[in-house]
């Protein structure tokens, strides 16, 4: 069959000549050739290829998100479980961009029926009002989380549901293995394990609940706080004893800015109660898309108010790469760090 120019492949699909660059710049499209004066030439299936990207981004599936769903539309082992499980995410966004959408119009409808409506000054204005003072509340946690600077330790991709991820952490504090399966979008459970080497050598391991608390997503970027809390076995010195731990985390991330705190607590029989602090700040030297190797530059600040070095700060740096990431640092006190986290 005839190869289409650009076009021509425009006016059969409904879209810009400029679109169709874009799409071929995003690794969407591929062009078979050109014409003697330099023009695009494309297959006739092509068509058939932009339809379906216009039908996916009509689901609200993203370029990046397609480009995954090509991939597997044209290999030989994907199943229909596959596709489920984007759809699935797809339809945990949906309902958290509607919680949220509720949430917008609770706040937007208490304003207007605080607004009185007649000719008050603006200064006195109820929305107006709402606006600033939100806008300055942004702008102090902002700044606050930036100083801060406390990291995730368990910093890792976004889960969806049905998915289950797998988290390694090596650091000063021991050796941490967590496996975690998303129920909801707000929601997961999992196996916690830790070799503890923070004062005194124990090991612990029971179930653990996750919980998302909040979740702003903004223009530039998306902030969150979360809640881990677990209970199970500590086994020191012989003994089995009853434990129990919790965690809070709140971070911030953009394409180029990450920050976190975090607060850790355990208690365990006859193994004084610990708490400690942990805070992280890093940038992306680069931006990168899902199919590239992403890097960060980050520098970790941990507090522990029972170890002999109370305060101890790693740099490190992190690799991410689709669902997989690494990072690998040395700390003050001369512990190295190496953290993995895989989701599948």
């Amino acid at each position: 069959m005839k190869q289409l120019t650009i076009g021509k492949l425009a006016e059969l699909t409904g879209v810009t000549a400029d679109t169709l660059r874009y799409y071929e710049k995003m690794k969407l499209l591929k062009a078979e050739g050109r014409t003697s004066s330099g023009y695009r030439l494309y297959s006739p299936n092509t068509a058939n290829v932009v339809r379906f990207i216009r039908g996916a981004k009509s689901l609200n599936f993203t370029l990046e998100e397609i480009r995954k769903l090509l991939a597997l539309n044209t290999s030989d082992q994907t199943t229909c479980i596959d596709i489920l499980k984007h759809t699935e995410g797809k339809i945990a966004e949906a309902e958290i961009k509607i919680k949220e959408l509720k949430e917008i119009k609770r706040v937007l409808t208490d304003l207007v029926q605080r607004c009185p409506g007649d000719d008050t000054p603006v200064k006195a204005c109820p929305i107006m009002d709402h606006i600033h003072k939100a806008k300055t509340v942004f702008a102090l946690l902002l700044i606050a989380g930036m100083a801060l600077a406390a990291p995730k330790a368990e910093a890792k991709p976004i889960s969806y549901v049905g998915g289950i991820m797998a988290m390694q952490e090596n650091d000063e504090t021991g050796h941490t293995l967590s496996l975690d399966y998303t129920l909801t979008p707000d929601y997961a459970v999992g196996l916690y394990a830790k070799q503890e080497e923070n004062g005194k050598k124990f090991d612990t391991i029971g179930p653990q609940f996750n919980t998302l608390i909040k979740r702003w997503n903004m223009p530039d970027g998306q902030a969150n706080i979360f809640n881990m809390i677990g209970a199970g076995d500590s086994h020191y010195h012989g003994d089995d004893d009853f434990s129990a731990w919790s965690s809070f985390l709140a971070d911030y991330e953009s394409r180029r800015i990450f920050a976190s705190a975090e607060a850790r607590f355990m208690y365990a029989d006859h193994i004084e109660t610990s708490e400690w602090q942990r805070a992280r700040i890093g940038f992306a030297p680069y931006l990168a898309n899902y199919d590239d190797l992403n890097t960060w530059f980050m520098v970790q600040f941990d507090h522990h108010p029972a170890k002999d070095q109370t305060d101890v700060v790693t740099p490190l740096v992190r690799f991410f790469y689709q669902t997989a990431l690494v990072e690998a640092g040395y700390s003050s006190n001369h512990h190295l760090m190496l953290n993995w986290v895989y989701q599948f």
